[in-house]
């Protein structure tokens, strides 16, 4: 298992070296010049040529990547363009509402996803098979601007339950203050045990965890449902049923143990997409997250900003595939020795 996790890991090295690679050549091949942009359009000749000695862009290409490549070992991403901010200091600020927002429509997803794929799998060519297939198919099809101006005409327009975007309201932390420990309201209301805070953050963030979740619920009962299908027609599910355990045990225990391993992979992949993927639903509900955050910088042509959230998405994609990696050897012991793939 030691000697699996170490060639993932350097796999996973390799990939983010490459990624640093090709976001610093496209960083410098992009049209427009970067120290135009950081001294403002009505700056001087002199001005934009001290910029670009400020920023190291006088000098030759290699030397300005052994800089950022240095810098980023040293978790320097560079400065923000449009902020004039340390875009690892803007991360800092962006990144808990997206991971909050993710966390929470990908448990959703999960907690609903992995039951509805092995109800329909046990029960395949009944009604519930299809209920549950016509619903993943409109949760994979549906456009998540669409479901969430839905969900808000409905249940902040119509029904009056749920507030209609931010993360929460302005009044209740100048009424309840709480003490910033991971930059989730939810989290900290819950550990300070300041519970308007978590009430008023718990409210804000149903509707769009809903919709975060549309898109990955439809995706983990598609898969799921297909994988376990596959494998309730292995010969040691029969054998196990003809051995006369129950139909439960055979499902869970057995089946979904072999069948859940794509499903791993696609979830983890989602997650981490989700981070800057979401900013759609992030626009519409108003919600300060790195979705945000990577829309505007795209269209400013903030290209530090850009590197600075590619280079931290691809780090949590190789973090998280690692981790999915190391579940599926556990589960299948085939998998860390090369038996199968």
């Amino acid at each position: 298992m030691a000697a699996y996790i170490a060639r993932r890991l350097l796999l996973g090295l390799v990939v983010i070296w490459g990624l640093t690679v090709v976001t610093f050549a496209i960083a410098r091949v992009a049209p427009g010049d970067p120290a135009a942009r950081w001294v403002g359009p009505h700056a001087t000749a002199e001005q934009i040529a001290q910029a670009r000695v400020e920023l190291g862009l006088d000098k030759p290409l290699y030397v300005q990547y052994a800089r950022y490549l240095g810098q980023l070992l040293h978790g320097d991403l560079g400065v923000s363009i449009r902020t004039h901010q340390p875009v690892a200091a803007d991360i800092r600020t962006f990144l808990p509402a997206s991971l909050e927002l993710t966390v929470a429509g990908m448990a959703l997803a999960v907690i609903l996803g992995i039951p509805l794929g092995v109800a329909a799998a046990a029960r395949s060519g009944r009604w519930l098979d299809h209920l549950t297939r016509l619903t993943s198919i409109g949760g994979v099809s549906m456009p998540t601007f669409w479901l969430a101006m839905i969900l808000q005409l409905v249940f902040f327009k119509q029904l009056h339950l749920l507030p209609l975007s931010g993360r929460i309201d302005t009044m209740t932390p100048l009424l309840h203050p709480v003490q910033p420990i991971t930059g989730s309201f939810l989290l900290d209301g819950l550990l300070e045990g300041n519970w308007p805070v978590f009430k008023d953050a718990l409210a804000h963030l149903i509707l769009p965890a809903v919709t975060l979740a549309a898109y990955p619920l439809g995706l983990i009962v598609r898969m799921l449902r297909s994988s376990m299908i596959e494998t309730l027609g292995e010969d040691y599910v029969r054998a196990a049923r003809a051995a006369g355990f129950k139909e439960r045990v055979v499902v869970y225990r057995y089946a979904l143990k072999n069948a859940i391993a794509p499903t791993l992979t696609v979830m983890a992949l989602t997650f981490a997409y989700s981070l800057t993927g979401t900013f759609l639903i992030e626009s519409v509900f108003d919600w300060p997250g790195l979705g945000n955050y990577a829309a505007e910088a795209v269209i400013t042509n903030d290209y530090p900003a850009i590197m600075g959230v590619t280079i931290v998405v691809a780090v949590m994609y190789v973090a998280l595939n690692l981790l999915v990696d190391v579940v599926q050897a556990l589960l299948d012991p085939r998998i860390r020795t090369g038996v199968a793939s």
